[in-house]
């Protein structure tokens, strides 16, 4: 990189530095930036996925975009992204504001200018991304809000083709005029991409929130996308997962980011940026990130001859988006590969392949502590045996590889929000043994909360009657289960731990002819 453009970034951030410290004393202490919207940048070439701007072109245009955020906040500051252009691109102006009735239509009177370094417009470098200012705005739970840009040079002109920063498969509508048309209530006469579900340079939404409000960033594929969806219905899994914590008071300030790339892939290849390669920006750069969810690799062993090495490089790729999350002390949870029998990916070696990877997520990544919980996406839309478990259900069925509308809301009705509860009763398990004659037999507990009791999930290798006593440190037991079968896989135990007091027991969970022994500490957070 030049030292001029070194130069240029440099004084935008003095300047954006200077701005923030201003804005800093009336922004409470109690307060912090969580980012509520998110999507993930990708590279526009010439004819990807039918993906292809107006003959117009964007060069001193306007382009209005429609999106849906999770939590709220007063004061907001928005990330515009040229990361895969390879020159500057210069934008005139900027503003957000509330939708109103029909498609591009706004409320004038909320429109709010952004800013950067305390100016209307600003040139973001090549290959890098620019933040606004701060921005008083009164960003409600769940609000629709369109942003609109006025283009200068460095966008696509009439008739021309560069690279551009983008995101194909938003699934809503970038709709554009000629001009400058930042302030107008609607756009009516727009025109649009090829492909009429996708976004220019808008890359996320950071809200100041409550010192306890988080984020969970979602690393996915289409599934995750939304493809099927009509456009700005919202209604991918993850906006149904976005409604159901924000329905619930203990998990109203956690904030959904939906990083699923259509085409994508985790390891190499595929359309776009592998996850693997992608996944610190697009999970970890985001404020208040304090959960994240693994769903990717259907295309790594569906576009691929699969084999065992497939499959370990998934699952190599997974240990080290785990690890890395882990060492920023965020919480990892996995999802299994959903079935995609009666799709062109469907193979005897492909399902193999996706068996191999669900079964180590289901067992051995919740065993070895790479993953804190996991989804079983997988289970919930397959066919139940003794049915043909390669399919999903006919109720959820779209093209076999995609969920329709339906299997998208079950799956995000789904997710257990207890998995972003903080605080309340909790165990925490410290060392103990397991005995038996099996090799292969391990129990691990992982803490989560529902309500004022515990709730502990292990990993059963093989179907077993399960049952689990507490006793307390002068071994009289407190509490107990009756037993009752269990299949392989991940499993959840309700412990009623709101009536004990808070101290160190011990714990026995007995599963056939095995039994795992642990020391836990129930605590207060």
């Amino acid at each position: 990189m030049s030292l001029s453009k070194n130069l240029s970034r440099l004084s935008h951030l003095l300047a954006l530095s200077v701005s923030l410290t201003l804005v800093a004393g009336s922004v409470s202490a109690q307060t912090k930036w969580v980012a509520t919207w998110a999507t993930a940048p990708e590279p526009l070439v010439s004819g990807q996925s039918g993906f292809n701007p107006p003959s117009i072109g964007l060069a001193n245009n306007s382009v209005r975009q429609e999106l849906r955020v999770s939590i709220g906040g007063d004061s907001l500051r928005m990330r515009f992204s040229n990361e895969y252009t390879n020159v500057p691109v210069k934008i005139n102006g900027a503003n957000i504001s509330i939708v109103s009735t029909g498609p591009g239509f706004i409320d004038t009177t909320t429109i709010r200018n952004f800013q950067f370094g305390g100016q209307d417009s600003i040139t973001m470098p090549a290959n890098a991304y620019v933040w606004s200012d701060p921005l008083a705005f009164p960003l409600t739970p769940g609000m629709k809000v369109e942003i609109t840009l006025w283009f200068g040079a460095g966008a696509p002109p009439a008739g021309s083709y560069p690279g551009m920063t983008v995101h194909r498969g938003s699934r809503t509508i970038a709709r554009i005029l000629a001009g400058n048309h930042l302030r107008d209530p609607n756009f009516t006469g727009y025109v649009t991409t090829s492909q009429p579900q996708g976004s220019f340079v808008i890359s996320s939404i950071e809200v100041r929130a409550p010192q306890t409000a988080g984020a969970v960033a979602i690393l996915g594929n289409s599934i995750t996308d939304g493809l099927g969806v009509s456009a700005e219905s919202f209604t991918r899994w993850t906006d149904a997962l976005t409604t159901n914590l924000l329905a619930h008071t203990k998990t109203s300030q956690v904030g959904v980011l939906n990083s699923g790339i259509g085409a994508g892939n985790l390891v190499s290849g595929g359309v776009s940026t592998p996850g693997l390669q992608r996944y610190k920006r697009d999970l970890f750069d985001h404020s208040g990130v304090k959960w994240i969810m693994i769903l990717l690799a259907v295309n790594d062993i569906g576009n691929t001859s699969c084999s065992m090495t497939t499959s370990n490089n998934v699952i190599a790729a997974y240990t080290t988006i785990a690890d890395s999350a882990h060492a920023r002390g965020i919480k990892v949870y996995g999802a299994t590969l959903t079935p995609f029998g009666g799709n062109s990916y469907y193979s005897t070696n492909s399902e193999s392949c996706r068996q191999r990877i669900n079964t180590w997520v289901r067992t051995t990544a919740l065993s070895s502590g790479k993953y804190d919980a996991v989804v079983d996406f997988d289970k919930l839309l397959r066919i139940a045996a003794p049915g043909d478990t390669t399919r999903m259900q006919a109720t959820y069925y779209n093209d076999g590889l995609h969920p329709n509308i339906a299997g998208y809301a079950f799956m995000g009705n789904s997710v257990d929000t207890n998995l972003f509860i903080e605080g309340a009763t909790s165990i925490k398990t410290e060392s103990g043994s397991t005995t038996g004659k099996a090799s292969g037999f391990s129990v691990r507990f992982v803490s989560s909360r529902t309500g004022a009791n515990a709730r502990l999930r292990f990993v059963l290798p093989q179907a077993a009657s399960v049952s689990w006593s507490l006793y307390s440190t002068q071994g009289r037991q407190v509490a107990a289960s009756t037993p009752r079968r269990f299949e392989a896989g991940e499993q959840v135990l309700e412990l009623q731990t709101a009536k004990l007091p808070r101290g160190v027991y011990g714990f026995d969970l007995k599963a056939g002819a095995y039994t795992a022994s642990r020391k836990v500490v129930v605590t207060g957070q």
